[in-house]
Protein backbone atom coordinates (compact mmCIF):
# COMPACT_ATOMS: atom_id res chain seq x y z
CA UNK A 1 0.00 0.00 0.00
CA UNK A 2 1.62 3.12 -1.18
CA UNK A 3 2.63 5.53 2.10
CA UNK A 4 1.38 9.06 2.88
CA UNK A 5 3.43 11.91 4.18
CA UNK A 6 2.82 15.12 5.42
CA UNK A 7 5.16 18.02 4.50
CA UNK A 8 5.08 21.43 6.51
CA UNK A 9 5.43 24.09 4.34
CA UNK A 10 7.20 27.52 5.71
CA UNK A 11 3.51 28.78 6.49
CA UNK A 12 2.98 26.10 9.05
CA UNK A 13 6.15 25.71 10.60
CA UNK A 14 5.53 27.77 13.88
CA UNK A 15 2.51 25.72 14.13
CA UNK A 16 4.53 22.46 13.96
CA UNK A 17 7.44 23.85 16.08
CA UNK A 18 4.85 24.31 18.86
CA UNK A 19 3.06 21.25 18.60
CA UNK A 20 6.24 19.80 18.71
CA UNK A 21 6.84 21.63 22.31
CA UNK A 22 3.57 20.49 23.29
CA UNK A 23 4.41 16.70 22.71
CA UNK A 24 7.37 16.79 24.51
CA UNK A 25 5.67 18.05 27.77
CA UNK A 26 3.26 15.04 26.89
CA UNK A 27 6.01 12.91 26.58
CA UNK A 28 7.20 13.43 30.20
CA UNK A 29 3.65 13.51 31.71
CA UNK A 30 3.65 9.66 30.20
CA UNK A 31 6.63 8.73 31.81
CA UNK A 32 4.99 5.02 32.92
CA UNK A 33 5.24 4.34 29.00
CA UNK A 34 8.79 4.90 28.54
CA UNK A 35 9.33 1.35 28.15
CA UNK A 36 7.67 1.81 24.49
CA UNK A 37 9.57 4.48 23.96
CA UNK A 38 12.91 5.28 21.93
CA UNK A 39 15.85 4.97 23.28
CA UNK A 40 18.88 7.10 22.87
CA UNK A 41 21.52 5.96 21.03
CA UNK A 42 25.32 6.21 22.21
CA UNK A 43 27.55 4.34 20.87
CA UNK A 44 29.26 4.49 23.97
CA UNK A 45 26.79 2.19 25.36
CA UNK A 46 26.03 -1.29 25.71
CA UNK A 47 23.55 -2.12 23.19
CA UNK A 48 20.74 -4.12 24.09
CA UNK A 49 18.69 -6.39 22.66
CA UNK A 50 16.28 -4.21 20.59
CA UNK A 51 16.21 -2.88 16.94
CA UNK A 52 17.28 -0.19 14.87
CA UNK A 53 16.14 2.99 12.63
CA UNK A 54 17.95 5.07 10.88
CA UNK A 55 16.98 8.16 8.54
CA UNK A 56 19.33 9.70 6.55
CA UNK A 57 18.84 11.75 3.24
CA UNK A 58 20.75 12.02 0.34
CA UNK A 59 22.94 15.25 1.20
CA UNK A 60 25.54 14.87 3.82
CA UNK A 61 24.94 17.59 6.17
CA UNK A 62 21.18 18.56 5.84
CA UNK A 63 19.27 16.45 8.12
CA UNK A 64 19.13 18.44 11.08
CA UNK A 65 17.01 17.01 13.68
CA UNK A 66 14.91 13.56 14.41
CA UNK A 67 11.81 12.06 16.79
CA UNK A 68 10.17 8.73 16.26
CA UNK A 69 7.70 7.14 18.48
CA UNK A 70 4.32 4.64 18.59
CA UNK A 71 1.68 7.35 17.75
CA UNK A 72 1.86 11.08 17.48
CA UNK A 73 1.95 11.59 20.69
CA UNK A 74 4.63 9.67 22.30
CA UNK A 75 7.40 11.52 19.78
CA UNK A 76 10.93 11.88 21.46
CA UNK A 77 14.02 13.72 20.74
CA UNK A 78 16.62 11.60 19.54
CA UNK A 79 20.23 11.48 20.86
CA UNK A 80 22.62 11.16 17.06
CA UNK A 81 26.11 10.11 17.45
CA UNK A 82 27.82 13.51 18.62
CA UNK A 83 30.89 12.87 17.23
CA UNK A 84 29.81 13.68 13.23
CA UNK A 85 28.16 16.98 14.19
CA UNK A 86 30.39 18.36 17.49
CA UNK A 87 31.92 20.90 15.36
CA UNK A 88 28.60 22.38 14.78
CA UNK A 89 27.55 20.92 11.46
CA UNK A 90 24.47 19.19 11.03
CA UNK A 91 23.84 15.39 11.05
CA UNK A 92 22.65 13.61 7.48
CA UNK A 93 21.77 9.99 9.37
CA UNK A 94 19.63 9.82 13.29
CA UNK A 95 20.12 6.44 14.59
CA UNK A 96 17.08 5.59 17.25
CA UNK A 97 17.47 2.06 18.85
CA UNK A 98 14.17 0.78 20.61
CA UNK A 99 14.62 -0.71 24.10
CA UNK A 100 12.40 -3.35 22.84
CA UNK A 101 11.86 -5.94 20.09
CA UNK A 102 9.23 -3.86 17.99
CA UNK A 103 8.16 -3.71 14.52
CA UNK A 104 7.95 -0.58 12.40
CA UNK A 105 4.01 -0.86 12.11
CA UNK A 106 2.92 2.12 14.25
CA UNK A 107 6.09 4.07 14.28
CA UNK A 108 5.76 7.30 13.20
CA UNK A 109 9.68 9.80 11.99
CA UNK A 110 9.16 13.57 12.47
CA UNK A 111 12.31 14.61 10.42
CA UNK A 112 13.23 18.40 10.50
CA UNK A 113 15.37 19.10 7.49
CA UNK A 114 17.61 22.50 5.77
CA UNK A 115 19.12 23.44 2.33
CA UNK A 116 22.44 24.09 3.23
CA UNK A 117 24.67 26.23 0.59
CA UNK A 118 25.72 23.48 -1.45
CA UNK A 119 23.00 21.18 -1.11
CA UNK A 120 18.73 21.41 -1.51
CA UNK A 121 18.00 18.37 0.00
CA UNK A 122 14.94 15.90 -2.20
CA UNK A 123 14.09 13.03 -0.59
CA UNK A 124 14.30 11.47 2.80
CA UNK A 125 14.80 7.69 3.18
CA UNK A 126 14.47 4.95 6.31
CA UNK A 127 16.61 2.40 6.98
CA UNK A 128 15.34 -0.42 9.40
CA UNK A 129 16.99 -3.65 10.39
CA UNK A 130 18.33 -5.82 13.74
CA UNK A 131 21.82 -3.37 13.39
CA UNK A 132 23.65 -1.00 11.76
CA UNK A 133 24.96 -3.72 9.37
CA UNK A 134 22.23 -4.91 7.66
CA UNK A 135 19.57 -2.28 7.68
CA UNK A 136 17.01 -2.28 4.79
CA UNK A 137 15.42 0.74 3.32
CA UNK A 138 11.35 0.85 4.33
CA UNK A 139 10.43 4.01 2.97
CA UNK A 140 11.65 6.63 0.29
CA UNK A 141 9.68 10.07 0.92
CA UNK A 142 10.40 12.83 -1.63
CA UNK A 143 10.51 16.38 -0.20
CA UNK A 144 8.71 19.63 -1.61
CA UNK A 145 10.19 22.45 0.20
CA UNK A 146 13.95 22.85 0.43
CA UNK A 147 12.86 23.23 4.38
CA UNK A 148 10.59 22.57 7.12
CA UNK A 149 9.14 19.29 8.89
CA UNK A 150 7.78 16.30 8.12
CA UNK A 151 5.68 13.43 9.59
CA UNK A 152 6.47 10.09 8.04
CA UNK A 153 3.83 7.42 9.22
CA UNK A 154 4.67 3.63 8.75
CA UNK A 155 1.69 2.40 10.41
CA UNK A 156 0.29 1.20 7.45
CA UNK A 157 3.28 -0.74 6.34
CA UNK A 158 1.82 -3.85 6.66
CA UNK A 159 4.07 -5.59 4.06
CA UNK A 160 7.56 -3.91 6.32
CA UNK A 161 6.26 -4.98 9.19
CA UNK A 162 9.12 -8.06 10.02
CA UNK A 163 10.52 -7.98 13.92
CA UNK A 164 13.41 -5.58 14.20
CA UNK A 165 15.57 -7.98 16.53
CA UNK A 166 19.12 -8.60 16.48
CA UNK A 167 19.79 -12.49 15.90
CA UNK A 168 23.68 -12.23 17.23
CA UNK A 169 25.69 -10.62 19.92
CA UNK A 170 27.45 -7.77 17.99
CA UNK A 171 28.45 -5.86 21.76
CA UNK A 172 30.24 -7.09 24.58
CA UNK A 173 27.31 -8.34 26.14
CA UNK A 174 28.43 -10.55 28.38
CA UNK A 175 32.07 -9.23 28.42
CA UNK A 176 33.86 -6.45 30.15
CA UNK A 177 36.57 -5.50 31.63
CA UNK A 178 36.44 -7.51 34.55
CA UNK A 179 36.90 -10.27 32.67
CA UNK A 180 39.92 -9.70 30.99
CA UNK A 181 42.82 -12.06 31.67
CA UNK A 182 46.55 -10.76 31.79
CA UNK A 183 49.61 -13.29 30.48
CA UNK A 184 52.47 -11.25 31.62
CA UNK A 185 55.58 -12.18 29.47
CA UNK A 186 58.17 -13.62 31.42
CA UNK A 187 61.78 -12.27 31.91
CA UNK A 188 63.42 -13.75 28.92
CA UNK A 189 60.38 -12.66 26.60
CA UNK A 190 60.68 -8.59 27.58
CA UNK A 191 62.49 -6.62 24.88
CA UNK A 192 65.07 -4.25 25.00
CA UNK A 193 63.78 -0.48 25.11
CA UNK A 194 65.55 2.38 22.42
CA UNK A 195 66.79 5.28 23.64
CA UNK A 196 64.48 8.28 23.18
CA UNK A 197 66.40 10.01 20.74
CA UNK A 198 66.35 6.50 18.24
CA UNK A 199 62.39 6.71 18.44
CA UNK A 200 61.22 6.65 14.90
CA UNK A 201 57.62 6.79 14.49
CA UNK A 202 56.09 2.82 14.20
CA UNK A 203 59.37 0.75 14.58
CA UNK A 204 59.43 -0.58 17.88
CA UNK A 205 56.43 -2.24 19.70
CA UNK A 206 56.37 -2.80 23.55
CA UNK A 207 56.36 -6.29 25.27
CA UNK A 208 52.05 -6.80 25.13
CA UNK A 209 48.78 -6.87 22.79
CA UNK A 210 45.58 -6.94 23.77
CA UNK A 211 43.31 -9.25 21.83
CA UNK A 212 39.35 -9.54 21.88
CA UNK A 213 37.66 -12.02 19.21
CA UNK A 214 34.40 -12.62 18.27
CA UNK A 215 32.22 -14.67 16.01
CA UNK A 216 28.43 -14.62 15.13
CA UNK A 217 27.47 -17.04 17.27
CA UNK A 218 29.14 -16.65 20.53
CA UNK A 219 29.83 -12.62 20.49
CA UNK A 220 32.82 -11.34 22.06
CA UNK A 221 35.36 -13.72 23.86
CA UNK A 222 36.90 -12.42 26.73
CA UNK A 223 39.85 -9.67 26.13
CA UNK A 224 43.49 -11.32 26.97
CA UNK A 225 46.56 -9.19 27.15
CA UNK A 226 49.51 -11.80 26.36
CA UNK A 227 53.35 -11.21 25.35
CA UNK A 228 53.59 -9.35 21.66
CA UNK A 229 52.97 -11.94 19.17
CA UNK A 230 52.56 -13.01 15.19
CA UNK A 231 48.84 -13.24 14.08
CA UNK A 232 47.67 -17.05 12.74
CA UNK A 233 45.62 -16.23 9.99
CA UNK A 234 43.94 -18.28 7.38
CA UNK A 235 45.02 -17.25 3.60
CA UNK A 236 40.98 -16.96 2.87
CA UNK A 237 40.81 -14.72 5.75
CA UNK A 238 38.42 -11.67 4.50
CA UNK A 239 40.63 -8.93 5.71
CA UNK A 240 43.32 -10.11 3.38
CA UNK A 241 41.10 -10.40 0.39
CA UNK A 242 38.93 -7.81 1.32
CA UNK A 243 40.02 -5.15 3.00
CA UNK A 244 37.27 -5.89 6.04
CA UNK A 245 39.85 -3.79 8.24
CA UNK A 246 40.16 -0.43 10.27
CA UNK A 247 42.53 1.22 12.75
CA UNK A 248 42.41 4.39 15.06
CA UNK A 249 45.39 6.25 15.74
CA UNK A 250 45.79 7.45 20.23
CA UNK A 251 48.72 8.55 21.96
CA UNK A 252 49.14 8.29 25.81
CA UNK A 253 51.63 10.81 27.84
CA UNK A 254 53.98 10.80 30.68
CA UNK A 255 53.45 14.21 32.24
CA UNK A 256 55.79 16.54 33.93
CA UNK A 257 54.08 15.34 37.17
CA UNK A 258 55.13 11.45 36.50
CA UNK A 259 51.42 10.52 35.42
CA UNK A 260 50.16 8.71 32.35
CA UNK A 261 47.55 10.18 30.33
CA UNK A 262 45.54 9.34 27.31
CA UNK A 263 44.10 12.23 25.27
CA UNK A 264 40.02 12.36 24.60
CA UNK A 265 40.07 8.30 24.27
CA UNK A 266 36.01 8.54 23.55
CA UNK A 267 36.37 10.15 20.79
CA UNK A 268 38.64 7.57 19.22
CA UNK A 269 36.53 4.66 19.79
CA UNK A 270 33.55 6.73 18.65
CA UNK A 271 34.72 7.13 15.48
CA UNK A 272 35.94 3.54 15.40
CA UNK A 273 32.18 2.54 16.02
CA UNK A 274 31.34 4.86 12.71
CA UNK A 275 34.03 3.00 11.07
CA UNK A 276 32.81 -1.02 11.98
CA UNK A 277 29.63 0.21 11.04
CA UNK A 278 30.92 1.37 7.32
CA UNK A 279 32.60 -1.48 7.66
CA UNK A 280 30.02 -4.43 8.33
CA UNK A 281 32.31 -5.08 11.80
CA UNK A 282 30.43 -5.60 14.89
CA UNK A 283 30.57 -2.89 17.30
CA UNK A 284 31.67 -2.86 21.05
CA UNK A 285 31.63 -1.36 24.34
CA UNK A 286 33.65 1.49 24.19
CA UNK A 287 34.01 2.31 27.67
CA UNK A 288 34.98 -1.07 28.69
CA UNK A 289 37.56 -0.88 25.48
CA UNK A 290 39.09 2.09 27.33
CA UNK A 291 39.57 -0.17 30.48
CA UNK A 292 41.31 -2.65 28.58
CA UNK A 293 43.13 0.05 27.05
CA UNK A 294 44.32 1.76 30.13
CA UNK A 295 44.99 -1.82 31.80
CA UNK A 296 47.46 -2.84 28.61
CA UNK A 297 49.39 0.47 29.28
CA UNK A 298 49.93 -0.18 32.98
CA UNK A 299 51.49 -3.49 32.54
CA UNK A 300 53.31 -2.09 29.46
CA UNK A 301 54.14 1.43 31.94
CA UNK A 302 57.78 1.77 31.21
CA UNK A 303 57.48 1.86 27.78
CA UNK A 304 56.16 5.60 27.88
CA UNK A 305 59.09 7.61 27.50
CA UNK A 306 60.24 9.97 30.02
CA UNK A 307 60.02 12.68 27.13
CA UNK A 308 58.22 15.65 26.93
CA UNK A 309 58.50 15.70 22.98
CA UNK A 310 57.99 11.76 22.75
CA UNK A 311 54.92 9.83 23.56
CA UNK A 312 53.68 6.28 23.06
CA UNK A 313 50.68 5.83 20.26
CA UNK A 314 48.36 3.08 20.43
CA UNK A 315 46.78 0.86 17.33
CA UNK A 316 43.58 -0.33 18.05
CA UNK A 317 42.77 -2.70 15.01
CA UNK A 318 40.07 -4.45 13.57
CA UNK A 319 40.03 -6.83 11.41
CA UNK A 320 37.69 -9.65 9.75
CA UNK A 321 39.26 -13.64 9.74
CA UNK A 322 36.70 -16.06 8.61
CA UNK A 323 38.34 -18.06 6.32
CA UNK A 324 35.24 -17.53 3.94
CA UNK A 325 35.81 -16.24 -0.33
CA UNK A 326 33.10 -14.52 -0.96
CA UNK A 327 31.58 -10.25 -0.48
CA UNK A 328 29.72 -10.69 2.08
CA UNK A 329 29.90 -9.49 6.40
CA UNK A 330 32.29 -11.43 8.20
CA UNK A 331 31.24 -14.11 11.29
CA UNK A 332 34.75 -14.33 12.73
CA UNK A 333 36.95 -11.13 13.77
CA UNK A 334 39.38 -10.12 15.87
CA UNK A 335 40.14 -6.81 17.76
CA UNK A 336 43.87 -6.10 18.58
CA UNK A 337 45.58 -3.22 20.40
CA UNK A 338 49.67 -2.88 19.38
CA UNK A 339 52.01 0.08 21.82
CA UNK A 340 54.33 1.92 19.96
CA UNK A 341 57.09 4.53 21.65
CA UNK A 342 57.52 7.11 19.26
CA UNK A 343 59.36 10.68 18.54
CA UNK A 344 58.51 13.51 16.49
CA UNK A 345 56.11 12.23 13.33
CA UNK A 346 58.64 14.45 11.03
CA UNK A 347 62.14 13.77 11.80
CA UNK A 348 62.84 17.20 10.41
CA UNK A 349 60.73 18.48 14.11
CA UNK A 350 58.42 21.30 14.30
CA UNK A 351 59.56 22.63 10.65
CA UNK A 352 57.24 23.68 8.19
CA UNK A 353 57.06 21.09 5.16
CA UNK A 354 56.31 21.41 1.53
CA UNK A 355 53.42 20.08 -0.41
CA UNK A 356 52.62 19.11 -3.70
CA UNK A 357 49.36 19.79 -5.15
CA UNK A 358 48.12 17.72 -7.96
CA UNK A 359 44.56 17.59 -9.15
CA UNK A 360 44.76 14.95 -11.09
CA UNK A 361 45.13 12.87 -7.77
CA UNK A 362 42.07 12.16 -5.73
CA UNK A 363 42.13 10.93 -2.19
CA UNK A 364 38.23 10.73 -1.52
CA UNK A 365 34.77 11.44 -3.18
CA UNK A 366 31.18 12.19 -2.08
CA UNK A 367 29.71 8.49 -1.28
CA UNK A 368 32.91 6.93 -0.08
CA UNK A 369 35.17 6.10 2.73
CA UNK A 370 37.01 9.12 3.04
CA UNK A 371 35.46 9.70 6.27
CA UNK A 372 36.54 6.43 7.54
CA UNK A 373 39.73 5.09 8.98
CA UNK A 374 40.18 1.86 7.46
CA UNK A 375 43.31 1.04 5.40
CA UNK A 376 41.86 0.82 1.85
CA UNK A 377 42.17 4.76 2.67
CA UNK A 378 45.83 4.58 2.75
CA UNK A 379 47.15 2.31 0.60
CA UNK A 380 46.35 4.03 -2.34
CA UNK A 381 47.92 7.51 -1.25
CA UNK A 382 51.61 5.77 -0.83
CA UNK A 383 52.87 5.60 -4.47
CA UNK A 384 51.36 9.51 -4.71
CA UNK A 385 53.42 10.00 -1.65
CA UNK A 386 56.66 8.83 -3.78
CA UNK A 387 55.91 11.35 -6.45
CA UNK A 388 55.44 13.97 -4.40
CA UNK A 389 58.75 12.68 -2.45
CA UNK A 390 61.16 12.59 -5.99
CA UNK A 391 59.64 16.13 -6.83
CA UNK A 392 61.40 17.78 -3.68
CA UNK A 393 58.01 17.74 -1.18
CA UNK A 394 57.55 16.15 1.83
CA UNK A 395 53.62 15.53 1.75
CA UNK A 396 50.88 15.87 -0.80
CA UNK A 397 48.30 18.36 -0.65
CA UNK A 398 44.60 16.51 -1.36
CA UNK A 399 42.46 18.16 -3.68
CA UNK A 400 39.04 17.30 -4.89
CA UNK A 401 36.18 18.68 -7.98
CA UNK A 402 36.59 20.62 -10.87
CA UNK A 403 37.32 23.69 -8.60
CA UNK A 404 40.14 21.93 -6.40
CA UNK A 405 39.16 22.24 -3.05
CA UNK A 406 41.44 21.49 -0.43
CA UNK A 407 40.56 18.32 1.38
CA UNK A 408 43.54 17.60 3.54
CA UNK A 409 47.62 17.37 3.66
CA UNK A 410 49.01 13.98 3.77
CA UNK A 411 47.35 12.13 6.60
CA UNK A 412 46.49 15.70 8.18
CA UNK A 413 43.76 17.68 8.55
CA UNK A 414 44.53 21.31 7.29
CA UNK A 415 43.85 24.55 8.49
CA UNK A 416 44.00 28.31 6.62
CA UNK A 417 44.39 31.27 9.14
CA UNK A 418 43.73 34.61 6.75
CA UNK A 419 42.15 37.58 6.72
CA UNK A 420 38.97 37.52 4.69
CA UNK A 421 37.87 40.06 2.27
CA UNK A 422 36.75 42.35 5.39
CA UNK A 423 39.80 42.40 7.09
CA UNK A 424 38.70 39.74 10.02
CA UNK A 425 41.23 37.15 10.74
CA UNK A 426 39.50 34.02 10.42
CA UNK A 427 40.70 30.24 10.97
CA UNK A 428 39.62 28.44 7.69
CA UNK A 429 39.44 24.18 7.31
CA UNK A 430 37.13 21.88 5.46
CA UNK A 431 34.02 20.73 6.57
CA UNK A 432 32.90 17.24 7.67
CA UNK A 433 31.54 16.72 4.16
CA UNK A 434 32.18 13.34 3.89
CA UNK A 435 35.67 13.91 2.23
CA UNK A 436 37.44 13.85 5.35
CA UNK A 437 38.78 12.55 8.27
CA UNK A 438 37.09 14.04 11.73
CA UNK A 439 40.17 14.35 13.21
CA UNK A 440 40.23 14.52 17.20
CA UNK A 441 43.12 16.91 16.49
CA UNK A 442 40.60 19.03 14.34
CA UNK A 443 37.72 19.25 16.69
CA UNK A 444 40.36 19.76 19.61
CA UNK A 445 42.07 22.65 17.83
CA UNK A 446 38.48 24.35 16.64
CA UNK A 447 37.65 24.14 19.98
CA UNK A 448 40.55 25.83 21.43
CA UNK A 449 40.35 28.69 18.84
CA UNK A 450 36.15 28.97 19.98
CA UNK A 451 37.16 29.36 23.57
CA UNK A 452 39.28 31.73 22.58
CA UNK A 453 36.95 33.74 20.93
CA UNK A 454 40.09 36.25 19.23
CA UNK A 455 39.09 35.62 15.55
CA UNK A 456 36.44 34.06 13.21
CA UNK A 457 36.27 30.13 13.12
CA UNK A 458 35.00 28.74 9.99
CA UNK A 459 34.28 25.64 8.63
CA UNK A 460 33.50 25.64 5.13
CA UNK A 461 34.86 24.76 1.73
CA UNK A 462 38.17 26.23 0.51
CA UNK A 463 39.40 26.22 -3.31
CA UNK A 464 42.59 26.91 -4.31
CA UNK A 465 41.49 29.57 -6.57
CA UNK A 466 40.70 31.36 -3.04
CA UNK A 467 44.20 30.11 -1.86
CA UNK A 468 45.86 31.80 -4.46
CA UNK A 469 43.63 34.93 -4.26
CA UNK A 470 44.47 35.32 -1.01
CA UNK A 471 47.75 35.02 -1.34
CA UNK A 472 48.37 37.95 -4.10
CA UNK A 473 46.61 40.10 -2.02
CA UNK A 474 48.82 39.28 1.38
CA UNK A 475 45.92 38.30 3.11
CA UNK A 476 47.32 34.69 4.02
CA UNK A 477 48.59 34.33 7.27
CA UNK A 478 49.85 30.72 8.07
CA UNK A 479 48.51 27.04 6.57
CA UNK A 480 49.40 24.44 8.84
CA UNK A 481 48.01 20.61 9.52
CA UNK A 482 46.78 18.35 12.19
CA UNK A 483 46.36 15.15 13.45
CA UNK A 484 47.14 12.97 16.15
CA UNK A 485 50.63 11.88 14.78
CA UNK A 486 52.32 15.04 14.13
CA UNK A 487 49.86 17.15 16.28
CA UNK A 488 50.52 20.20 14.73
CA UNK A 489 52.84 20.75 11.22
CA UNK A 490 53.13 24.33 9.46
CA UNK A 491 53.29 24.21 5.73
CA UNK A 492 55.93 26.46 3.81
CA UNK A 493 55.16 26.43 0.22
CA UNK A 494 52.71 24.66 -2.20
CA UNK A 495 53.68 23.18 -5.50
CA UNK A 496 50.50 23.61 -7.72
CA UNK A 497 50.48 23.67 -11.43
CA UNK A 498 53.85 24.45 -12.22
CA UNK A 499 54.01 27.76 -9.72
CA UNK A 500 55.26 27.35 -6.19
CA UNK A 501 53.61 29.52 -3.73
CA UNK A 502 55.60 30.64 -0.31
CA UNK A 503 53.41 30.38 2.62
CA UNK A 504 53.82 33.08 4.93
CA UNK A 505 53.80 32.52 9.04
CA UNK A 506 52.38 34.70 11.46
CA UNK A 507 54.20 36.22 14.59
CA UNK A 508 53.45 35.01 16.95
CA UNK A 509 52.31 31.87 14.80
CA UNK A 510 49.50 30.70 15.66
CA UNK A 511 50.39 27.02 14.70
CA UNK A 512 53.14 26.87 17.26
CA UNK A 513 50.37 28.36 19.90
CA UNK A 514 48.33 25.25 19.02
CA UNK A 515 50.94 22.66 19.54
CA UNK A 516 51.98 24.65 23.21
CA UNK A 517 48.82 24.59 23.89
CA UNK A 518 47.84 20.76 23.13
CA UNK A 519 51.38 20.24 24.69
CA UNK A 520 50.56 21.60 27.76
CA UNK A 521 47.60 19.58 28.03
CA UNK A 522 49.54 16.32 26.46
CA UNK A 523 52.11 16.48 29.57
CA UNK A 524 49.83 17.49 32.16
CA UNK A 525 51.58 21.29 32.39
CA UNK A 526 47.38 22.40 32.66
CA UNK A 527 44.61 20.33 33.99
CA UNK A 528 41.92 19.33 31.54
CA UNK A 529 39.15 16.86 30.92
CA UNK A 530 40.84 15.94 27.36
CA UNK A 531 43.38 14.27 29.78
CA UNK A 532 42.20 10.81 30.91
CA UNK A 533 43.92 9.54 33.72
CA UNK A 534 45.77 5.62 33.03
Amino acid sequence: MPQKSYACDHSRLQQVELILRLVEKLHMAYSSVSDELVEEFNPKKEEKEGSILEVGDQAVWSLSSCKAGFGIDQLRDDSTDTYWQSDGQLPHLVNIQFRKKTTIQNIWIFADYKADESYTPSRISIRAGTGFSDLQEVEVVELNEPNGWIAIPLKDAQDKSFDLIDSRPSKMVSRSFSDLEEKICTPDQLRPKPDNSALVFGKYFTDHMLEVSWDSKQGWAKPVISPLHNLQLHPGAKVLHYAIELFEGMKAYRGEDGCLRLFRPDRNMARMLSTAKRSSLPTFDAEEMIKCIKRLIQIDKEWVPYSTTSSLYIRPTFIATDPSLGVASPNEALLYVLLCPVGPYFTSGFKPISLMADPQYVRSWPGGCGAMKMGANYAPTIYIQKQSELLGHQQVLWLYGADHQLTEVGTMNIFLFMLNKNGERELVTPPLDGLILPGVTRLSLLELAREWKEFRVVERTITMAEVIQAHEEKRLLEIFGAGTACVVCPVSSISYQGREYNIPRSEPSLSQRFLKTMSDIHYGRVQHPWAVDI
